[in-house]
């Protein structure tokens, strides 16, 4: 294919970034700015869904919307959770593509640019820990713990995704016509996303990164050893019962 031909197909895509916040004052500004630098001419919009930040994170959203037309606030006042958060984003989206991905800035935006190309073969494009070329960065235990999900997942799953807990999704929206978002707990909903989007034959390709912990706020996923040790034995739960569902 001619190179004017690759940069004319390329053009269709209009991508709606889903960006599902709360308490990420101190990183909402510089992530509506990086997403947006690295979707560039496919930038349709950008939707905050903000569950009601006791921080003001849609305060912020609210004034950058002031001078962004292209950005959207959501404000959720009686809902609470990530999934849920990034569903009500894609129902709103009006692109062709849906990417999200952590509002903590551990997910490189950068790595954007990298992975639209994609879109011209593959439904669904993530950011991967896990395939040559990806790394974590983050402290043993959490490293240990996540690799251990990812390994057990593809043993008992076999899908042929290396990160099925990744976060960082570039994903057609023709996918959701026959993948509906698991709507409760926190990592579960990328593992039935990857087993649901496979048994349906949508085209997947990871892209390798390099994951590291946050630099500014608190983490809502893993604040302490319950907590992490309650999301890790949701995630093999959901392993378990996709394994044994019909």
């Amino acid at each position: 294919m001619a190179k004017k031909d690759m940069a004319k197909k390329e053009s269709i895509y209009k991508i709606s970034v889903i960006l599902p916040t709360y308490n990420e004052m101190e990183n909402i500004a510089a992530l509506i700015r990086e997403t947006s630098k690295y979707c560039g001419k496919h930038l349709h919009e950008i939707i905050v869904v903000d569950d009601n930040s006791p921080d003001g994170t849609w305060k912020i959203a609210s004034d950058l919307r002031r001078k962004n037309r292209k950005i959207k606030l959501i404000r959720r006042i009686n809902e609470r959770g990530l999934p849920s958060a990034i569903w009500a984003g894609i129902r709103h989206a009006k692109g062709n593509v849906v990417l999200w991905l952590d509002c903590d800035l551990s997910h490189p935006p950068s790595l954007i640019s990298k992975m639209i190309p994609y879109l011209d073969k593959y439904d669904i494009v993530s950011a991967s820990r896990y395939v040559d070329g990806g790394r974590d960065k983050r402290p043993f235990f959490r490293q240990a713990s996540s690799k251990m999900i990812n390994f057990l997942a593809g043993l008992v799953l076999n899908l042929g995704v290396a990160d099925i807990t990744s976060g960082f999704y570039l994903v057609k929206t023709a996918v959701f016509r026959k993948v509906t978002l698991k709507q409760t707990g926190y990592a579960e909903y990328c593992i039935r996303l990857s087993y649901d989007a496979i048994r349906n034959n949508f085209h997947w390709k990871e892209i390798p990164y390099t994951f590291t912990d946050r630099e500014k706020g608190t983490s809502k996923s893993f604040g302490n050893i319950f907590n992490f040790m309650k999301n890790g034995y949701l995630c093999l739960a959901e392993i378990i019962k996709l394994k044994f569902s019909k």
